[in-house]
């Protein structure tokens, strides 16, 4: 009967520490994840120029200027400053506008372009994908 006692005894800490895996396993799985900061704009840059931007870029001129402005003012006005500060969305629509001019190099041919359709969707996301990589490196 003391064997019996005695290797019942030796295996109770063996028995705690799987029973607490268990517990800890389980509980990690219900666990509530972290809730995610909502999004906010930069404190820092509010009311401050943003000087991590990079030099905000010129169109390459071969459009009216009118024209040019036109359509940098309405790709910027299309972008929510809360979310891109405004000297980015600048330099990301004047690097579109420089794609689109070297693709149709008067604008008469950029405005032939956009009435036929071939300016598509995925010309588009190439050019913005490139404008991208270009502001932010990579």
């Amino acid at each position: 009967m003391a064997l019996v006692n005695r290797r019942w005894a030796s295996t109770i800490p063996i028995i705690l520490v799987v029973a607490a895996l268990v517990i800890g396993l389980i509980g990690s799985a219900f666990a509530v994840p972290a809730s995610l900061p909502s999004p906010r704009p930069d404190v820092i840059s509010i009311g401050r120029p943003d000087l991590t931007a990079p030099p905000a870029p010129t169109p390459l001129g071969r459009y009216p200027t009118g024209a040019e402005a036109t359509v940098v003012g309405s790709c910027v006005s299309g972008i929510d400053p809360k979310t891109v500060p405004s000297q980015i969305a600048q330099s990301f629509c004047v690097c579109t506008l420089n794609a689109f001019e070297q693709l149709y190099p008067t604008y008469d041919q950029f405005q032939q372009a956009v009435a036929s359709g071939a300016i598509t969707d995925a010309l588009r996301t190439q050019i913005s994908n490139r404008c991208v990589q270009a502001i932010v490196g990579g």
